[in-house]
């Protein structure tokens, strides 16, 4: 028994070496505001020990810590997107898609034929083509004309808008879905105004919004099973740095997202939210939430809240986007898909069940109408404690800057589009009022005004790249010059959007978001240092590496 007891008086120290890692010799952002570079950081398992210059982590590291010279490299957090549709970018990347990019109808046609040969990428015996750049629509007569014909006369063809609100279909797709002059005709005037139509009253294949979900996407053949979509989106996030994310839609991704945890294969911190129906009843829908979060949420996955729609968008010819003045040439200033007071009692509801709201509102009156219901369930609450969010945020008045901050509601913008180019000048500035456009993407106002700016992608409508998307927020630069300069953002102010800021909208600011002691050791390894390259090198930044929760889940080849 004695000699038992010396064995383990000689074994026991082996089983207490520290795991700890210091790598140092590093250009570190921590995006810790209060202590936001460091020269060194030390990491044991999970957690980050200590922060800071070689001295004081030498002086903090364990006697077995393991060195790593990182040879002046740049580290900062994980990147975090704020709204990020990951499963569903996952399964576009399996079918055709054009990517956002501005496509002239003759690449489009010869794509469309490559695709058609292929069959691989066929929805049923349909050809769906995601990620159709919107300028597109300007061109309706040339589609109409080329996907009618040829091999296409029999071919049942979809061309799905990126914006996720829009399409169009041929005419064999549109008689399978019964989509006539005689229908459209039956419908009531809101309900027709989702259809575009011809002169002679006959559908021209463009869909917008319910017309598209009801009328045709719902008859698609289904994907039930988004195991394969959930990992080919994982891997792609961890390649751009991403490490955590707010999946603003996560209904039919739910055994996608629980697949990956079981697998052991999810690599990043997510946030999920339901689609929710502002003007229905809450307290059946906070019961629903509470029954998937008790099957669901786990390690590293939660169901935290609810989406809700305030409105659609704001492009011609769509323009569902909600205004304080109508669209140019119209009496429509689109439409509000909530009603006021509706949407106050159930924000109130969710928000006293301790269930984050998030809202689509891209329109100016969306916001204030959707800023107007915060203010309402936070007098009736009395509770500022959960940080709800209004995503888009396309245009918004300088008298509601303010109310950001004073009501605690979190901003989530893709900036990304805040360019220059046809998608924000062409089919926007000639059919709103000058007095909205000057206030398209005003992050930099917003900024100014104490509110809190978070970053976002809405991945697969555009890049889930956040760099690319700094880029545009810094510069607004696009192919018809400059955005309204007076609202580049400051790239320092949009690395912690995609940080520290933007772990509050995942309601993590306690464990991500900054590299400091006690938090998860989420951190990359980039190729360049991003705070003093130019505009033009920081957008082509590329991830050396990725760590979730101190383990290495990418590695760029060398």
């Amino acid at each position: 028994m004695k000699q038992n007891g010396l064995l383990l008086f000689f074994i026991s120290p082996l089983f207490c070496l520290s795991q700890e890692t210091v790598f140092y010799n590093a250009n570190i952002f921590t995006a810790d505001p209060q202590k936001p570079f460091a020269e060194a950081i030390a990491i044991n398992g999970k957690i980050i020990t200590t922060v800071g210059n070689y001295n004081e982590v030498k002086k903090k590291a364990g006697a077995h810590a393991e060195w790593v010279d990182m040879k002046g490299g740049f580290l900062m957090p994980g990147l975090i997107d704020t709204h990020n549709h990951a499963v569903e970018g996952g399964f576009q990347l399996t079918k055709p898609n054009a990517n956002d990019i501005p496509l002239g109808i003759s690449e489009l046609l010869a794509y469309a034929k490559e695709e058609l040969k292929k069959k691989t990428g066929l929805t049923g015996d349909v050809l769906v083509i995601y990620g159709i750049n919107i300028s597109t629509w300007k061109s309706l007569d040339e589609i109409i004309r080329v996907f009618n014909s040829d091999e296409f006369t029999a071919q049942p063809v979809l061309l799905g808008g990126s914006d996720g609100h829009t399409a169009w279909c041929n005419n064999v797709l549109l008689q399978r879905n019964g989509i006539s002059k005689n229908y459209i005709e039956s419908l009531t005037p809101e309900e027709k105004y989702n259809f575009g139509t011809r002169a002679t009253g006959d559908p021209n294949g463009f869909l917008k919004e319910e017309a598209y979900y009801k009328k045709v996407e719902a008859s698609l053949e289904k994907e039930t099973n988004f195991n394969r979509s959930a990992a080919l989106a994982i891997d792609h996030c961890n390649q751009l740095g991403i490490t955590a994310w707010l999946d603003p839609h996560a209904d039919n991704f739910l055994e996608a997202y629980r697949y990956l945890r079981e697998n052991k294969k999810l690599t990043a911190h997510v946030a999920a939210l339901l689609l929710a129906n502002a003007d229905a009843a809450a307290q059946p829908q906070i019961d629903k939430a509470r029954t998937l979060q008790k099957k669901y949420n786990g390690a590293d996955f939660s169901i935290i809240g609810f989406k809700v729609f305030a409105d659609g968008v704001i492009e011609y010819p769509t323009q569902t986007a909600a205004l304080s003045i109508a669209y140019t040439g119209t009496s429509s200033k689109g439409a509000l898909l909530f009603n006021p007071k509706k949407f106050a009692r159930f924000a109130a509801a969710a928000d006293k069940n301790n269930l984050l709201v998030h809202v689509h509102a891209i329109g100016d009156r969306a916001v204030t109408e959707t800023l107007n219901g915060f203010e309402t369930m936070r007098r009736t609450n009395q509770n500022y404690t959960i940080p709800h969010i209004i995503t888009h945020l396309q245009i918004v008045q300088p008298s509601d800057f303010t109310r950001f901050k004073q009501l605690n509601i979190l901003t989530s913008f893709q900036l990304f589009w805040a360019l220059a180019d046809p998608t924000t000048i062409d089919i926007v500035k000639p059919y709103i009022d000058p007095s909205l456009y000057q206030w398209q993407y005003p992050a930099r106002s917003m900024l100014q005004a104490g509110v809190t700016i978070t970053g976002a992608s809405d991945w697969p409508v555009t890049t889930a790249n956040p760099f690319e998307a700094i880029y545009h927020a810094e510069t607004r630069k696009g192919s018809m010059g400059v955005l309204d300069s007076t609202q580049c953002m400051p790239r320092l102010a949009m690395l912690y959007a995609y940080t520290s800021e933007a772990a509050k909208a995942l309601r993590m600011e306690k464990s991500i978001g900054s590299l400091q002691a006690g938090k998860f050791a989420d951190m990359i390894l980039l190729d360049r240092d991003v705070l003093t390259v130019t505009p033009e090198a920081m957008m082509n930044t590329r991830v050396r590496w990725t760590m979730f929760e101190g383990k290495k889940i990418y590695e760029a080849a060398k």
